[in-house]
């Protein structure tokens, strides 16, 4: 059986594919090809490039979130605050210099031309280059440029790329991660009381470094009304864009859709990375046992 999986684009709560691939690979259930757009790009090209999942998961465990900053090379430029050198040197840390046509499972992800937006899907060349494009997120990346092409996150145009999974497949399975609904528990951690901690008030940071920090930070810890900050701002903005495109191409798509319980999670949820994991490794399960039992889903 051919099995496909399309990993879908979801900042932090994009880590639940950890979980789905640990689930096929305990039960010795080879994925026969991946499809990603930027964080599924990045987890599914890892492991099509054969990366141990379960060393990945202990790194994501063991990475300190609050000095995650260290593998941005920051610059305050017009077109993004990270240049990217240094995450194609951490990818390249994990798969060495690899080219997609060389993996050891069939891969493809997307990114998303800035000037005309179009999709652009990667089947061939280079992993790093595919991958650095594909996590592009505008405003914080500054784009790739490659072939003639400024890129930046597939997430815009395809957030769930199924519709790119080979023919052959004779399961394709979308995980869709993406935007949140507001449950009670999510809302909590904004609005605390009447009083109001307005950002006007906070001063701007003494360095981009320390900015950046802040921005991973979860709660003002003070009872007041927390306003999201610039980051989450623009991940849940364009998220909530993403939404009706990523229901759109599954639903053009004769797919089994999976979508993990991840609705009092945030797009910036690094910090939870294992609660995260865990939820994708449960739903993970439950796609094995199907399998198992029927031979199909």
């Amino acid at each position: 059986m051919k099995i496909g999986l399309s990993l879908g684009s979801g900042a932090a709560r994009g880590l639940a594919h950890i979980g789905i691939l640990k689930a096929f690979d305990e039960a010795e259930i080879p994925i026969y090809a991946i499809s990603g757009s930027s964080m599924g790009a990045l987890i599914g090209g890892l492991y099509s490039a054969g990366y141990d999942i379960a060393h990945l998961e202990k790194m994501i465990y063991e990475l300190d979130w609050k000095i995650f900053t260290e593998f941005f090379d920051l610059k305050i430029t017009k077109s993004g605050l990270v240049d990217g050198k240094k995450i194609e040197n951490f990818i390249y840390e994990f798969v060495g210099d690899v080219q997609i046509e060389n993996l050891d499972v069939k891969f493809c992800c997307v990114a998303t031309e800035l000037i005309t937006g179009n999709e652009v899907i990667f089947k061939s060349g280079s992993l790093i280059k595919a991958l650095r494009a594909s996590i592009s997120f505008p405003g914080v990346f500054i784009p790739a440029y490659l072939d003639g092409m400024f890129l930046v996150d597939g997430g815009l145009k395809n957030p769930v790329p199924v519709n790119r999974l080979p023919d052959d497949c004779d399961i394709k399975i979308a995980v869709h991660v993406g935007p949140f609904a507001e449950k009670e528990e999510l809302v909590s951690r904004y609005y605390k009381n009447d009083n109001i901690e307005n950002e006007n008030n906070v001063g701007f940071p003494l360095s981009i470094n320390k900015f950046i920090k802040d921005i991973l930070k979860l709660s003002s810890g003070n009872g007041t009304v927390k306003y999201p900050n610039i980051f989450e701002i623009l991940v849940q903005s364009i998220a909530i864009l993403q939404e009706s495109v990523a229901e759109y191409v599954m639903d053009d798509v004769e797919c089994v859709k999976v979508k993990p319980d991840l609705d009092n999670y945030k797009l910036t949820d690094f910090t939870k990375a294992k609660e995260i994991i865990n939820i994708g490794y449960q739903e993970g399960k439950s796609l094995v046992r199907k399998i198992i039992e029927t031979g199909e889903l």
